[in-house]
């Protein structure tokens, strides 16, 4: 064997081992997921009555086969492992573009190691899935302008990048946005290399075309792919000093779900003082009025309070990065599994930043294209709900941008001053 194909066999069986090890009863998100794959299995996603977007159907999907057969919680749990697996295969395949075979399989055995994704992959959250949309669709994307320009990995790629849209609705906003910005370049300055970003960006958006036009024809709106996004607007805007604008369940609010975890939560009686008011007037509203009144209130106190905006928009950027600070929790050595490994990449990114911004013009169109990608990603997941394990989907385009810029702009830069 192939000593690539050794060292991610020795991740999978890690990975595996790890999963039922750490394999839990089911709690939070992870009900929600099965939740929806039970109603694929009865012929509908959500009521029509009163439909409840809290996520896209990616996932569900995935879980379908699982849920129709009855299979074992923890079987569906282990597919996560390969996910992750077949994430760092193509994170390899993409980075030996750029750079020697043992740098890319060194980086990329490093990146089958990060906490996040260890930690992500043990619970039936759809973290191990994006992870691996991502790293397929930048794989594909780069082989379109290094290798292989043909309309199969053209496919690929908004394969990709559709299920990613389905499976994580915010990139849709991404990839309208992104692609807004590729028409722009192709149409007033006539780059050439737009024309292949916008062809994947257009079968991207036939990929999620079903689901807009369920989710349309559910909402009435369109563009509409959730009904969650005021609730974590809301608890962005927040105007408590006490508070740092991270997202509490609306039953925790209520006192209905009570607190499980006190030896890391405090006191949730401020939270609900500060906000059970509001939540009570909610009750006799439709999912979609209770998004719309959330979304009011969050532009409301936005408005009203701009400075408390700012710090809660500031705080965001550092839980997004190491998960601090939440409000009414106390602090725990966990937070260290983000802090270590998220710092050290941000510590690398700001040292190479200047000497790749003097170089830009020689880095290539398609890494700048999936850098600009996630930073668009990054900053709509910071005004909206930043969460560390949300982080881990830019990990793959940060890894690609660090290791092309030593690569071909340090190293070289190093070489000829010795020389």
């Amino acid at each position: 064997m192939k000593k690539e194909y050794i060292g991610l066999s020795i991740l999978l069986l890690l990975y595996l081992l790890l999963i039922i090890v750490l394999n839990k009863p089911l709690k939070g998100d992870e009900t929600r997921y099965l939740a929806y794959a039970e109603n694929m299995t009865h012929g509908f996603y959500t009521d029509a009555e009163n439909p409840n977007l809290s996520n896209g159907p990616g996932y569900p999907l995935v879980l379908l086969p699982f849920v129709a057969l009855k299979s074992n919680i923890l079987i569906p749990k282990l597919l996560n492992g390969i996910f992750v697996v077949l994430g760092i295969l193509f994170l390899y395949k993409t980075l030996l573009f750029y750079t020697k075979e043992k740098y890319a399989l060194t980086v990329a055995l490093l990146i089958g190691l990060y906490p996040p994704l260890l930690r992500w992959m043990t619970v039936l959250y759809s973290e191990s899935l994006s992870f691996v949309l991502v790293s397929g669709f930048i794989y594909y994307f780069i082989s379109l302008y290094q290798k292989k320009k043909n309309w199969k990995t053209i496919i690929l790629a908004s394969f990709c990048l559709g299920f990613l849209v389905l499976t994580k609705v915010i990139f849709f906003y991404v990839l309208l946005f992104g692609a807004i910005i590729m028409a722009i370049l192709f149409f007033l300055k006539k780059q050439s290399n737009t024309r292949l970003a916008l062809l994947v960006a257009i079968g991207a958006f036939v990929v999620t075309s079903p689901f807009l036009i369920y989710a349309y024809s559910v909402t009435g709106k369109v563009f509409y792919l959730g009904t969650r996004g005021g609730e974590l607007l809301y608890h962005r805007a927040t105007p408590f000093e006490n508070e740092y604008g991270n997202w509490f369940s609306p039953g925790r609010i209520l006192g209905i779900e009570k607190d499980k975890t006190s030896m890391e939560t405090q006191n949730l009686s401020l939270l609900v003082t500060n906000h059970e008011a509001f939540y009570r007037k909610l009750d006799p509203l439709s999912n979609i009025q209770k998004d719309s009144a959330l979304k009011a209130k969050a532009i409301e106190n936005m408005k009203k309070h701009p400075l408390k905006y700012v710090k809660n928009t500031a705080a965001n950027t550092t839980r997004f990065l190491f998960n601090i600070p939440n409000s009414y929790q106390t602090q725990n050595f966990k937070a260290f599994g983000y802090i270590i490994p998220n710092g050290f990449l941000v510590v690398l990114l700001l040292l190479i930043a200047w000497p790749a911004f003097l170089a830009r013009k020689k880095i290539p169109f398609e890494i700048k294209t999936t850098l600009l990608f996630s930073l668009i990603y990054g900053g709509g997941m910071i005004l909206l709900l930043g969460k560390p394990r949300y982080f881990t989907m830019m990990i793959p385009s940060l890894v690609l941008f660090l290791v092309y810029c030593y690569s071909h702009i340090i190293k070289i830069s190093i070489v000829q001053e010795k020389q």
